[in-house]
């Protein structure tokens, strides 16, 4: 691939300097830069470490590069409490996805000194959920680290040119195909309309959760509020995994994971979070971290078989270390992960999710909710880049046409102390 001069510029200086953010939106061949710096770099002797916040996001970055990439969690050999790691003065880190970075994170990279740091994202999209938004302010701070990547190189999809439209603030056709890309902005109504709109795309085979995704700006409350995470999730599970659609299936009889005999695993519910039963084939997502078994907050699967003793066996959508198996000296992967009775608790359906969980995540189609209620707090230009770009072939925006538009038009400010420092000495130099 032919590289332009912003693609020259930032591996030039990220193979130079010791700090480096580069900053490029959808298509801008932020991954393709990865590679070659990363490549650049170890032909020169440099030891190199690619991570990313969320598990997929890594998955997919070793998938890309070719090179090695784990979690920030597992790269730091978090305990869940603490982080082990030591020292990372003869490493060059590079960090993928960097916006959804939290301060506190960003701070226990930087502490451990690398040889070299290059924090690779995207400033349109949504800040971290956590303290501070560093990949943001050190942007907007100092210019003089960043190098931006300016040309879109599948600027001519259908999804790509309405993401990159909503990344300038601007207003996007309602309706485009291209070559690989479909781009839709449905009118289905209100909270309530919508949800049975999406119910009945769901009885319709409209959408496979195995790759495709609905992406909610809330979670909602235990009361069921309509087109919300919780209450499409308890919907839609009733529609595509009613206990008598299960069978137990030859592979599942076959699989003995552990030494429990295979009888032991059976076609039994568990509760979720929420109190929804959690059976054999649902999509499951999971809230807390577990690093003794490399199992992450936000971590994605299918249920593959509840246990008679009320253990999850989920087998993941990104293949984990098995540590079993290289404790015997076996550099090998899983897929499998058993849930035990305290791990389950932390299961949730995963049929709907909010923007935030999806961070990090691509899917072949993708659905978001655009509703005038979750305005005020949520629904602003970020939000709605962010789902929209999670997106690989098709991506349709459905409730309300009004919120959508006047959502790219609403643009938030975190505050952080980074800033407000940086204000005050602004003002001291004055």
């Amino acid at each position: 691939m032919t590289l332009d001069e912003s693609q020259l510029a930032a591996i030039a200086t990220a193979c130079s300097q010791r700090f480096t953010i580069i900053n490029g939106g959808a298509g801008a061949g932020k991954t393709t830069i990865i590679k070659e710096i990363a490549q650049r770099l170890s032909d020169a002797g440099e030891k190199i470490e690619l991570c990313a916040f969320a598990g997929k996001a890594a998955a997919r970055l070793k998938e890309a590069t070719g090179f090695p990439a784990a979690t920030i969690h597992r790269m730091l050999q978090s305990d869940s409490i603490r982080f082990m790691r030591g020292k990372l003065i003869d490493v060059t880190v590079i960090v993928d996805e960097a916006s959804m970075v939290s301060g506190d994170i960003m701070a226990e990279i930087t502490r451990r000194g690398p040889k070299r740091l290059i924090l690779v994202g995207d400033q349109a999209q949504l800040p971290p959920v956590g303290k501070g938004q560093p990949f943001h302010d050190t942007i907007t701070l100092r210019a003089d680290l960043v190098r931006t990547l300016t040309t879109c190189y599948r600027n001519s999809e259908a999804v790509y040119k309405a993401a990159t439209l909503i990344r300038a603030g601007k207003i996007p056709s309602m309706a485009d195909d291209s070559e690989n890309e479909v781009w839709r902005v449905m009118h289905t109504g209100g909270a309530d309309a919508t949800h049975r709109a999406i119910l009945g795309l769901v009885r319709a085979g409209k959408i496979d959760f195995d790759h495709d995704i609905l992406l909610c700006p809330r979670n909602g409350d235990s009361a069921g509020q309509a087109c919300a995470v919780r209450s499409l999730n308890q919907d839609i599970v009733d529609i595509v995994n009613r206990p008598e659609l299960n069978e137990w299936s030859d592979e599942a009889q076959a699989y003995e994971p552990t030494a429990r005999s295979s009888r032991d695993l059976v076609l039994s519910d568990a509760p979720d979070e929420d109190g929804s039963p959690i059976r054999p084939g649902d999509r499951v997502i999971n809230t807390k971290n577990y690093s003794e078994h490399d199992v992450w907050n936000g971590t994605t699967g299918e249920v593959h078989a509840v246990d008679a003793e009320g253990g999850i066996w989920v087998r993941l959508d990104t293949p984990i270390v098995d540590k079993a198996a290289n404790a015997k000296g076996e550099a090998s992967y899983t897929d499998m992960v058993l849930f035990d009775k305290d791990m389950r608790k932390t299961l949730q359906h995963a049929y709907a999710l909010t923007v935030h969980k999806a961070q990090g995540s691509q899917y072949r189609r993708v659905f978001v909710v655009c509703l005038g209620r979750d305005a005020f707090a949520l629904l602003d230009r970020s939000l709605i880049y962010t789902a929209v770009t999670r997106t690989q072939k098709e991506c349709r925006v459905l409730g309300e046409t009004g919120a959508f538009i006047d959502g790219i038009h609403r643009v938030r400010h975190k505050r952080t102390v980074i800033q407000e420092l940086a204000n005050a000495e602004s003002e001291a130099s004055e």
